[in-house]
């Protein structure tokens, strides 16, 4: 019998390679039965690649709302001529200064729609008409009558504050939002030109924390 030591240790250098190749394969394997699969790492790096899936689907609605609510008051686009303001909203009731400001009376709601020089929409608002209850179209959920506590837990702390009578004004400068309150609840929405990507994604990065 061949007992030599450096027949053996080189015998065991050479297995070595080829035990890793194994431990390696088996430790690739791919689980054959559903309880296997529950078992093992896949199963962890299956779930954790959804949830990154589900959170950057859920963080670009939240930006892509926010977005849209920065430029859109239904049905309405800031920077729609003054033949689509006409389309969309109808004959105004009233025509204002010189021409520039729209003035619409309608069921539970009462609009005011102003244009630039060259007849471009920059601004509209919107509060409740006389009729109730109110039809202004929501912003990220906010509408007439919200609370003002509502109103920071949605959206976050204003840019600016401002008072004028009985009524206070909450400036979301970056989404080009104001909302005029009064006795806490809002009582006015008006979106005006000038929402920008650095500012409505904080507003959107806010909305993302539960």
């Amino acid at each position: 019998m061949d007992n030599d030591p450096a027949h053996e240790t080189v015998s065991s250098v050479a297995d070595a390679p080829s035990s890793r190749r194994r431990r390696r394969k088996s430790g690739s394997k791919r689980a054959a039965t559903w309880p296997e699969y529950w078992r093992s790492a896949q199963f962890g790096q299956h779930v954790f690649a959804a949830m990154c899936l589900i959170g950057a689907a859920y963080a670009g609605t939240i930006l892509w709302e926010t977005r849209f609510y920065s430029r859109h008051y239904p049905p309405v686009t800031m920077g729609v001529s003054e033949s689509e303001v006409r389309y969309m909203l109808g004959e105004p009731d009233s025509v204002q200064d010189g021409g520039r400001l729209y003035r619409f009376s309608e069921t539970g709601r009462e609009l005011a729609a102003r244009l630039s020089d060259d007849g471009r929409l920059t601004a509209i608002s919107c509060a409740a008409g006389e009729k109730s209850p109110a039809t202004c179209p929501r912003v990220r959920g906010i509408g007439i009558g919200t609370d003002e506590y509502d109103v920071l837990r949605t959206l976050g702390a204003p840019s600016r504050e401002t008072y004028r009578g009985n009524d206070k004004t909450l400036h979301y400068d970056g989404m080009g939002l104001a909302l005029q309150l009064q006795q806490f609840d809002v009582e006015q929405i008006q979106l005006h030109q000038g929402s920008s990507f650095s500012g409505y994604f904080p507003n959107a990065l806010f909305a993302m924390i539960p």
